[in-house]
C-alpha cells in the first residue's frame, strides 16, 4: 500500500480481525461444534457480516506485551479469513460512519506510540461502556525488566486485569512462561496467571483463558474472543485452556503418522524418511492441541505434516523437562494396550509373519484337498 494513509488502513484491517468476531449465540454454537474452526469461519462469512451490521457499540480490547519475541502478534497479523477489508469498508457503528471496531491499543502494529499509546491504554481502562478484554502476549517478569510509559509492565497488567471482564494469555510465554521461563532464566519470567496469583489477585487469575502454542494460533484467539464477547465462557481444562482447541491428544487421536507407530515403524533421521517421528523427538504423546486440524501458514500444514517432530509447545512444561531436548525421544515409550511400543512393533511384525504362514499353510492344504 503506497497511497496516503495506506499503512494505517493495513493496521486497522489487521486489528479488525480480532475485534470483529461478533457472533450471535446460535451461530457461535454452530461454529464451535464444527470439525475445523477455519472452515467454519469461511462457511459462515455471510452470517457473520449480518451480525456485524446489527452491532451497536465497539468491542474494547487492549493488547499488552511482556517478555516474548512478538511472534504471536505476527501470527495474528497473517490471518487469511474472512475478507476483513470488505467488513471494514461496508459496516459502520450506527450513524457514526466509523468502522464497527477500532483498536483501543496493541503494541506491535498500532500506529500510535509514545504518550499517545499510554493515553489509549488509560482510556481503555476507564471506558465506561462495553465489555473489556485484556490480551497479554509474553511472560511476566520481576520488577524492572519491562516498562511502558514510565510504569512497570506488572502494574499495567494488574490494573488491566482488575477492569477486564476476561484476560486472554495468548501464546506459550503468557500462558505458561514459555521460552523466557526456561532453565537459566534470571528474570523470574512466569505466566500471567501465576503472576496474578503471586500478587494476590486470585479472582482475576481465575478469569484468565490460556491460549498457548508458539506462536499462538490466530483462529483460537478469534474464536475465543467471539465466545467471550457473546458471554459464552468456553469450557476449560485443568490448565485453563479451552477444551475445544486443547482437548485432544495429538498422538492418540490426530497424528497422520500414527499408523507407522502402531506398526513399530520409526524414522531415525528426519523428514525424508517414512515412519513415526517419536525417535527423533516427537512430543505428540504428551501434547494436547488441535494443530493437525487447525494447521498453520494459511492452514496449509503443521509441524508433523512436514516431517518435523512435535515439540509440545502447547504444554505447561515446555520447553524444559520432558520436552527437552527437542530432538531426543521421550524418556519412556508410550504404550498401546499397556504394551511398550518397541515390544508392540516386534509383536506386530511377528504376528503378521505368523498370519502369513498360517495363510500359506491353509492354501497348501486346500490345494492338496483339491487334488
Amino acid at each position: 500500500m503506497t497511497e496516503p494513509g495506506g499503512h494505517n488502513k493495513l493496521y486497522i484491517v489487521i486489528f479488525f480481525y480480532y475485534f470483529s468476531m461478533l457472533l450471535n449465540r446460535r451461530d457461535f454454537l454452530k461454529l464451535a461444534a464444527a470439525a475445523t474452526a477455519t472452515a467454519v469461519i469461511a462457511r459462515y462469512k455471510i452470517e457473520i457480516l449480518n451480525v456485524f451490521a446489527e452491532a451497536k457499540d465497539y468491542v474494547h480490547i487492549c493488547w499488552l506485551n511482556g517478555a516474548a519475541c512478538t511472534g504471536c502478534s505476527v501470527s495474528l497479523a497473517q490471518t487469511a479469513d474472512p475478507d476483513l477489508l470488505e467488513v471494514l469498508t461496508s459496516i459502520t457503528v450506527s450513524n457514526s460512519g466509523l468502522p464497527i471496531a477500532l483498536p483501543d491499543w496493541m503494541y506491535v502494529i498500532h500506529p500510535a506510540s509514545g504518550s499517545l499509546g499510554v493515553e489509549l491504554i488509560n482510556d481503555w481502562m476507564k471506558h465506561p461502556a462495553g465489555k473489556k478484554i485484556l490480551v497479554v502476549e509474553g511472560s511476566m517478569q520481576h520488577e524492572g525488566f519491562a516498562e511502558t510509559g514510565g510504569r512497570d509492565l506488572r502494574e499495567w497488567v494488574k490494573d488491566g486485569a482488575r477492569v477486564a471482564d476476561y484476560t486472554i494469555a495468548f501464546g506459550s510465554c503468557s500462558a505458561f512462561g514459555g521460552i523466557p521461563h526456561a532453565k537459566g532464566n534470571v528474570t523470574g519470567a512466569m505466566s500471567v496467571q501465576d503472576f496474578l496469583k503471586e500478587v494476590g489477585m486470585v479472582e482475576e487469575a481465575q478469569k484468565v483463558v490460556n491460549l498457548p502454542r508458539c506462536p499462538g494460533h490466530p483462529d483460537s484467539l478469534v474464536l475465543t474472543l467471539a465466545s467471550l464477547v457473546q458471554g459464552i465462557e468456553p469450557k476449560l481444562d485443568e490448565h485453563n485452556r479451552p477444551v475445544a482447541f486443547f482437548g485432544k491428544n495429538i498422538h492418540e487421536e490426530q497424528c497422520p503418522f500414527r499408523p507407522y507407530y502402531d506398526k513399530g515403524a520409526f524414522a531415525n533421521f528426519g523428514q525424508s524418511e517414512e515412519g513415526c517421528r517419536f525417535k527423533i523427538g516427537c512430543k505428540g504423546p504428551v501434547t494436547r492441541a488441535d494443530c493437525p486440524s487447525m494447521k498453520w501458514n494459511d492452514h496449509i500444514a503443521f509441524c508433523i505434516d512436514v516431517g518435523a517432530p512435535c515439540v509440545g509447545c502447547s504444554e505447561p512444561a515446555w520447553p524444559d523437562g520432558e520436552y527437552a531436548p527437542f530432538f531426543v525421544e521421550l524418556p519412556s515409550l508410550p504404550t498401546i494396550l499397556n504394551i511398550p511400543v518397541n515390544v508392540w512393533g516386534t509383536a506386530f511384525l511377528g504376528a503378521a509373519a505368523g498370519a502369513i504362514a498360517v495363510h500359506a499353510a491353509r492354501k497348501a492344504i486346500s490345494r492338496k484337498e483339491v487334488k
